[in-house]
């Protein structure tokens, strides 16, 4: 038996890119400045064999404040001015997750959703099997 603990944290994303395809269906782009909600996952799993006699493994309040003080500097910036790569949301989920990774026991994930568009992108560091696509 295993378990995933979700820890989130909601930000306000200025990505400002240009959407090539938002562009090709005739939608508006965001206009600049323009921030959007995107809630931060940060996933941690571990085994029943490693709870505690507290009955848990992870402080999640302890995890609640690195994600916090990861996601600070994403908060309220335009994204191409705080990254040297290209800030998809991809790339940033990637860089989170390496950023928390050292920090927090077992992380299995980082997520980012964008709550404007309704899209959800999730990092791992294991590539997914064949059998799972």
């Amino acid at each position: 038996m295993s378990f995933t603990i979700e820890v989130e944290h909601r930000i306000t994303v200025v990505q400002g890119l240009s959407s090539p395809v938002r562009a090709r269906r005739g939608l508006p782009g965001i206009p600049p400045g323009e921030g959007i909600s995107v809630v931060v996952t940060a996933g941690v799993e571990f085994g029943e064999d490693q709870l505690t006699e507290l009955g848990r493994f992870v402080d999640t309040d302890a995890v609640a404040e690195e994600l916090a003080d990861c996601c600070a500097k994403l908060d309220g910036r335009p994204w191409p001015d705080l990254f040297p790569f290209r800030p998809t949301f991809e790339l940033v989920a990637r860089h989170l997750f390496g950023e928390l990774a050292a920090r927090v026991p077992q992380l299995s994930f980082v997520a980012l959703r964008d709550e404007s568009f309704g899209t959800t992108t999730r990092f791992r560091p294991r590539p997914v099997s064949p059998e799972a696509r």
